[in-house]
């Protein structure tokens, strides 16, 4: 099992978590899967191939869509935006994930590219301060995120 699926498990499960980009934290319960960008080499991070700024935009949607609960709700951090319960669509609610899974997924995958130096900065086709998905305008990634160190 990859960190990244431990991850998604143990939120699912019911863990909290937290992710940092700047300090590069992965936090799930008490355990910390990986601190300043160091984790145990021994496991793979992720087992991913494909298109970065597809999957992160399916994420994305993912996350947008997702149904909140107060257990989303309450958390500190949140890097992306997301919608109200009044707001999702009625096609949409169908089929729609938990808000903290959701989240999980969408900042957890990010940060394990960040560290495999898959996702890196192109100022030429990202800009100079940010990165403003064209399918989803909320789809907002700070370089400063990316490019901490």
């Amino acid at each position: 099992m990859t960190i990244y699926e431990e991850f998604i498990e143990r939120v699912y499960e019911g863990e909290s978590f937290s992710i940092d980009f700047e300090k590069r934290i992965m936090k799930v319960g008490k355990t910390k899967l990986i601190d300043d960008g160091g984790y145990d080499n021994t496991r793979q991070l992720i087992d991913f191939k494909g298109f970065v700024f597809e999957k992160i935009e399916a994420l994305y949607q993912d996350y947008k869509y997702s149904l909140p609960s107060e257990r989303s709700d309450n958390k500190r951090r949140k890097y992306f935006k997301a919608l109200s319960i009044d707001e999702i669509p009625d096609d949409k609610l169908m089929m729609t994930h938990r808000r903290e899974i959701a989240q999980c997924k969408l900042e957890g995958f990010i940060l394990c590219m960040i560290l495999m130096n898959i996702f890196t900065w192109d100022e030429f086709k990202m800009g100079k301060w940010f990165w403003q998905s064209k399918k989803d305008p909320d789809l907002v990634i700070l370089r400063s995120w990316i490019e901490n160190k």
